[in-house]
């Protein structure tokens, strides 16, 4: 590239060559706009995988050269992969998204004209809830039919739920990423700690794109092996280090509360993806949610019920 990009799309990723290539595919579409291509730098940061993603990716990078490839030497884990993608990127904001999720053809076009008009600490975009190739992959168009809010609060801007918990839909100011305290994160979490640490801090505003540009990827995939109750007690923990960040103590209550009522549905979920039965698993719900005993007691009624007959009830619903 013969001037510095943007956006870095910046895509962790660990032994996913066939979502990847789906991935990438709906964003070199978009580079037919030579203002798109010199804007935008394609980040993949492969986490030692072992399948072809490296063949994959490599084929892009020959095609294209605003797209890069790294492979890690080791498996960085989650955390890792996602600081070193940052760590390469060029652009002036930094786009998480992961390796099956979709961008809507047009978007980036888009994505540019917001982030052009209007320095920001962070733009969130708005998603469709599943992966529809056909309709991504065909050129929107959106002129003025779009919505941007601005907004210049942290707490009001996590009160519109426009900082929801996927990767995908943070585009974020790299220098502010780079500057803020990265020590002691929660595992898993780490960058949707970074983000809150880093809008709680920054007099810049905070921008949401209210027209769904992404297609989220891991709508069912992630709640394999309970992934839902494991994130709903790492979001809690995250939400316990907010009053560290300056946020309000009301603010750290109000959301946790919130997140507490989502227990009993998260559990739910998670036995109906084969969470492993063990009172590991229960004293963990025990420990983070003690406060909240209408909840734990509804909780612990769930957790006895034996999977069998929550993934039979799944079925039904599904007919």
């Amino acid at each position: 590239m013969n001037q510095k990009p943007l956006i870095s799309i910046c895509i962790p990723t660990y032994n996913r060559s066939h979502y990847l290539k789906e991935c990438l595919d709906t964003i070199v579409l978009q580079f037919d706009n030579e203002t798109v291509k010199n804007s935008v730098q394609v980040i993949i940061s492969d986490d030692a995988s072992s399948d072809n993603t490296k063949e994959l990716a490599e084929s892009y990078q020959a095609r294209f050269n605003n797209i890069t490839y790294f492979k890690n030497k080791e498996n960085l884990g989650m955390d890792g992969n996602i600081a070193n993608s940052v760590l390469k990127a060029n652009g002036k904001y930094c786009w998480h998204i992961g390796d099956d999720d979709i961008i809507q053809n047009g978007a980036l076009d888009l994505i540019i004209k917001i982030l052009t008009k209007k320095e920001v600490a962070l733009l969130t975009v708005n998603f469709y809830p599943f992966i529809d190739i056909k309709k991504a992959s065909e050129r929107k168009v959106f002129g003025n039919d779009y919505a941007v809010e601005y907004i210049y609060s942290a707490e009001e801007f996590c009160d519109k739920c426009y900082s929801q918990g996927f990767l995908g839909i943070f585009i974020f100011n790299k220098e502010l990423w780079l500057n803020i305290d990265k020590k002691n994160y929660e595992k898993f979490w780490s960058w949707l700690e970074f983000i809150f640490k880093m809008i709680g801090t920054t007099r810049l505003p905070l921008a949401h794109l209210k027209t769904p540009v992404l297609f989220i990827g891991q709508d069912y995939r992630w709640n394999e092996n309970g992934g839902a109750l494991f994130c709903t007690i790492h979001i809690k923990r995250v939400f316990d280090k907010l009053q560290e960040f300056g946020y309000s103590k009301n603010f750290v209550n109000n959301n946790i509360n919130i997140l507490s009522k989502s227990l009993p549905r998260a559990l739910l979920t998670a036995k109906s993806y084969d969470l492993k039965w063990s009172f590991d698993n229960l004293f963990f719900i025990y420990k983070e949610f003690y406060r909240y005993p209408i909840q734990l007691f509804l909780t612990t009624l769930i957790f006895f019920i034996p999977n069998y007959f929550l993934k039979i009830a799944k079925k039904i619903k599904k007919i």
